[in-house]
């Protein structure tokens, strides 16, 4: 029966059409999820025109039921489709945010295709992104943060250094990078979840390869001596654990660590 509904799928999309009541848009979206996660996620990505109306739904439930459709067609082997909507789904997310109910399920969505190999597609709204840092809700600044980390691992990594968003390129007026707008999410946000998520996000950008942490020492002094000399003993779970991937993303030994090994925990000599 799925094969079958899924090569002949436009009857079935006359009911996303704008004016359509959205308990009738809800039941397609959910049975078009349905056949994505049964093997005929490209059958359904052919036709993501008629998604698009969705996605600029009055109704934030179908908005968000749309966005975690994408998603499942993106983990399903449809991200290079559905790449083309990438901005629609950024417009998504700031409709939502306008009305005062800003989704995370579009920013999961790109996660998803960047994840899937198409970064420098989610690259694209990148500056849109950054501004959600700033985000008042902690669900928010993390869902992006997790969204820039798979832009990276998306094969996007030399494209955000282009932009200017890495040490290797900072943007005008002496704007922070990318690298140091996550660090400094990793230590002084008020929510562990953001911080771990944007300690793991460093670990894909080019500052936090081993090989040049060397370099990212010396562009980046002030940091070094603040995560040597701030108290970090007492920080345990996932605060400490996100300070351990700042301090190795740099390529400095935590207080813990330098204690083990010997080291003084402030000037970091035996």
């Amino acid at each position: 029966f799925a094969g079958t509904l899924a090569s002949n799928l436009k009857p079935v999309l006359r009911g996303l059409k704008p004016g359509e009541c959205a308990p009738v848009k809800l039941a397609i979206l959910g049975a078009l999820r349905s056949l994505a996660e049964k093997g005929h996620a490209i059958s359904v990505a052919l036709h993501a025109y008629a998604l698009l109306p969705c996605l600029r739904d009055e109704d934030i439930q179908v908005q968000r039921k749309v966005c975690a459709l994408y998603r499942v067609l993106a983990e399903e082997g449809a991200a290079t489709m559905v790449a083309q909507d990438v901005k629609s789904i950024m417009q998504c997310y700031e409709a939502t945010q306008a009305k005062g109910v800003p989704l995370a399920a579009p920013l999961d969505t790109l996660s998803a295709i960047a994840i899937a190999g198409e970064g420098a597609a989610v690259a694209s709204v990148i500056e849109k992104l950054l501004a959600n840092l700033k985000d008042g809700r902690p669900k928010i600044r993390k869902s992006t943060c997790a969204t820039l980390g798979a832009i990276v691992s998306g094969g996007a990594q030399e494209l955000l250094g282009s932009l200017g968003l890495c040490a290797e390129a900072q943007g005008p007026g002496g704007q922070a990078s990318l690298f140091e707008m996550l660090i400094s999410l990793a230590l002084d946000d008020n929510d562990d979840d953001v911080r771990l998520e944007a300690a793991d996000a460093l670990k894909c950008l080019p500052e936090a390869d081993p090989d040049k942490c060397d370099q990212t020492r010396e562009r980046f002094p002030q940091l070094v001596k603040r995560l040597r000399l701030r108290p970090f003993r007492h920080c345990y779970g996932r605060k400490g654990e996100a300070i351990k991937k700042v301090c190795h993303a740099i390529g400095i030994e935590s207080e813990h660590e330098a204690e083990e090994e010997g080291f003084c925990a402030i000037c970091q000599e035996i």
